[in-house]
């Protein structure tokens, strides 16, 4: 908590003087605060500054506080429509899974002015995300002068780890702080942020066999560091022209114990006939170094003009391993010679380069947008496991080990028009794509490569007789590229008897979404959808009945239907209730192209409210309710149970709104976890979260300097391909 008091004592002294300068001036202040919800009907937008549940944590945190969206183990999603791609500052996030989610932990949430979910991307987006994009916009101030934001937080999580681990001191501290500065040519920032973090995860999986059940339970014990830090720099050549460098980088570091433990019991029986129980310890550090040129070119003061980036981005992880499995009898006793016993290293070194241009022509006609992106990804992976005998001694295991070379390139054209014409308003575009494969495995002497050229078409029509109604209809056709962990053949052992495997053969997903939309006053927002997903792909999880051995591994099999229906009100009874709700409907089918996978159908149905509850007349007092209802539904070829959570929380502002004290709860039920049921060979499997995601947060911000700030223009051209890794 030391962070908290250093904060408070410079904090209270840097405003004792600012009182002091300010004792005799007078000012008229207009009380107004945005809401934390708008829905268009091109986007959704969620003000993160508003938001109370959101303050002093981090972008991931955010992004699951904003309605309809679903964070996942593997993707991020809309409830009933299917996964999106992340982007910040209009450009794709090539990360996913795991390390997505390990990325945007290390965004601080103060640091982000809003959220867009962009329900229809035009075609100058990159082509990537099944049901749409998420656009993370960062603060950036639009005043002459200086600006400073210091933010530190403490959490405390609130399970009961006894129940699951027999382990304590489950919390978390937070130091984050950024500067800004703006003169009229130049404008710079820089910002730092550093976290500290000691967690528990878990889950169970089961699986029904014939003959036996098997159960493998999974509890992790973590210890996470990260330091992150950013810097930009615009400069104005002209009044025409700008150049301008961003840089991000960071290191973060996990130092993990799973306890597994798997139970194989018979039909009828009480007791495990045998079990397995195993120790992993794996020591993973991972670093992030992305810096992007750009300029933007004015023609005239028509609007035409030229948009230039080039980027370069690099995540190189490494990672330690130890794995030491013991089976045992009935009774309990040892099996003799039961005991195994792996030790492995593994590297990722991930390079990308890509290349952007955007042209901007407005005519009387319409504004016409043209562009180009070149691409150009090598990834280098490698896993190199070793079997431990009595002695500790090491001795190379060739069948578990792997070498993985990837290279992708991707050539990319786009043309857009914009027509106004009164009531109407017409969005056309198409997008191309050519994209050239090759993978090598030097162990497995295996080649592969793919090359294809797809369309991305968009359509966008809107209708708006008076100030009050506004009628649109969307289509658009896009494309989910497997991630590179997906598409390397090399094995990761979770335990003596599970592993995950990727499959170099796997095929991009292709999906075609529609929706007609109509909203009134932007209070009430109703939309009709439907998307159809195909050469879907998903993780299989196949067992082997004889041998005990459960594998993971994607592939393509799956074509999915997804028709819904959506409503979103916003009810303006108070100016003392900011207030966001929505319920969506929605009907899957998924349909499998194995024999040993069934086709999987049914309804779904999502509720969820946001509250912001102003408790004084200078709104500098608030409260949030915020809840959401997931019942049970299909994902992919699995159901899952229902599941719902609940977050509280209270704002307080202070000396002219540059000092911020938040409190929250996050999850206060322990329920926001699901459970999920899958059936491959007519072996019924369920995955199960341990219920760990509830918290307490109490975090203090202070700024000063300029006050206002606007959203960042920061633009970077390799988004998409590092929301792959």
């Amino acid at each position: 908590m030391k962070p908290l008091f250093a904060l408070l004592a410079m904090m209270m002294l840097h405003l004792h003087l600012h009182a002091q300068i300010d004792t005799n001036l007078k000012e008229i202040e207009i009380i107004a605060v945005k809401s934390t919800v708008k829905n268009n009907s091109d986007k959704l937008i969620y003000n993160v500054a508003t938001s109370i549940t959101a303050t002093g944590t981090d972008a991931l945190n955010a992004l699951s506080k904003i309605p309809g969206i679903k964070i996942g183990d593997a993707a991020i999603g809309i409830a009933g429509k299917g996964n999106v791609r992340v982007m910040i500052n209009d450009q794709i996030v090539q990360l996913s899974g795991i390390e997505l989610t390990r990325y945007l932990k290390t965004i601080p949430a103060g640091q982000i002015s809003r959220i867009e979910l962009i329900k229809n991307p035009g075609a100058n987006y990159d082509a990537e995300g099944n049901a749409g994009l998420i656009n993370i916009i960062t603060k950036k101030s639009n005043q002459q002068g200086y600006q400073v934001n210091i933010q530190t937080s403490g959490k405390k999580w609130l399970h009961n780890p006894a129940k699951v681990y027999n382990t304590r001191g489950y919390q978390a501290g937070n130091l984050a702080g950024d500067i800004s500065y703006n003169s009229s040519r130049l404008s710079a920032r820089a910002g730092i942020n550093f976290d500290r973090s000691h967690l528990l995860e878990g889950f169970r999986t089961e699986l029904s066999y014939p003959q036996q059940a098997w159960m493998q339970s999974d509890t992790g014990d973590y210890k996470y560091r990260n330091l992150s830090y950013e810097a930009g720099l615009d400069y104005k050549l002209s009044s025409k022209a700008s150049i301008g460098v961003n840089y991000m980088g960071g290191k973060n570091t996990y130092e993990g114990f799973d306890h597994v433990y798997n139970t194989f019991t018979s039909p009828g029986s009480s007791k495990p006939d045998s079990s397995i129980r195993t120790l992993a310890s794996y020591y993973p550090v991972s670093r992030i170094n992305s810096i992007n040129l750009h300029s933007v070119v004015n023609f005239d003061t028509s609007g035409r003009k030229l948009l230039l980036n080039a980027d370069y981005f690099n995540h190189y992880r490494t990672d330690v391993s130890n794995f030491d499995s013991k089976s045992y009898r009935p009774d309990g006793s040892a099996n003799p010679g039961g005991n195994t016993r792996f030790y492995d290293t593994n590297k990722q070194n991930i390079n990308i380069y890509t290349f952007k241009a955007d042209a901007i022509l407005p005519t009387s006609f319409a504004q016409f947008a043209f562009g180009g992106k070149l691409s150009f990804i090598d990834n280098y992976s490698n896993a190199f496991y070793y079997n431990k005998n009595p002695q500790n001694e090491l001795v190379f295991n060739p069948g578990l080990s792997s070498e993985f070379d990837y290279n992708e390139n991707t050539q990319s054209l786009y043309a857009s028009m914009n027509i106004d014409r009164n009531e109407w308003k017409y969005k056309v575009g198409l997008r191309t794509e050519l994209t050239q494969t090759k993978g090598y495995s030097p162990i497995l002497k295996q080649n592969t490569s793919n090359n294809y050229f797809k369309f991305f078409p968009s359509l966008s029509v809107n209708y708006q007789p008076n100030i009050d109604h506004n009628l649109a209809f969307n289509f658009g056709r896009r494309i989910n590229r497997p991630t590179f962990w997906n598409l390397n053949p090399y094995k990761s052992l979770y335990t003596a008897y599970s592993y995950g495997q990727g499959n170099p053969y796997l095929q991009p997903e292709y999906n075609s979404n529609f929706e007609v939309s109509h909203s009134y006053k932007n209070i009430l927002s109703s939309s009709l959808f439907f998307n159809m997903t195909d050469n879907g792909f998903s993780n299989v999880i196949l067992a082997d009945a004889g041998t005990n051995i459960v594998y993971t591994t994607p592939l393509n099999f799956i074509k999915t239907y997804r028709y819904g229906i959506s409503e979103n009100l916003s009810i303006p009874l108070t100016s003392w209730l900011d207030n966001n709700n929505q319920v969506t409907l929605s009907y899957t089918h998924a349909k499998s192209k194995m024999a040993n996978i069934k086709d999987v159908k049914g309804f779904g149905l999502y509720l969820a409210s946001n509250n912001n509850i102003y408790l004084n007349e200078q709104k500098t007092l608030a409260a949030a309710v915020n809840f959401w209802y997931q019942f049970p539904e299909v994902d992919h070829i699995s159901r899952t149970d229902r599941y719902y959570k609940l977050d509280l929380g209270m704002k307080a502002s202070a000396f002219k709104k540059k000092v911020d004290l938040a409190l929250t709860v996050n999850d206060v039920f322990l329920s926001s976890a699901p459970a999920i049921t899958t059936t491959v060979n007519s072996i019924k499997q369920k995955f199960t979260n341990f219920q760990l995601n509830r918290f307490a947060l109490l975090s203090i911000s202070y700024r000063f300097g300029n006050s206002s700030a606007k959203s960042g223009d920061k633009t970077t051209g390799n988004a998409e391909e590092r929301g792959r890794l």
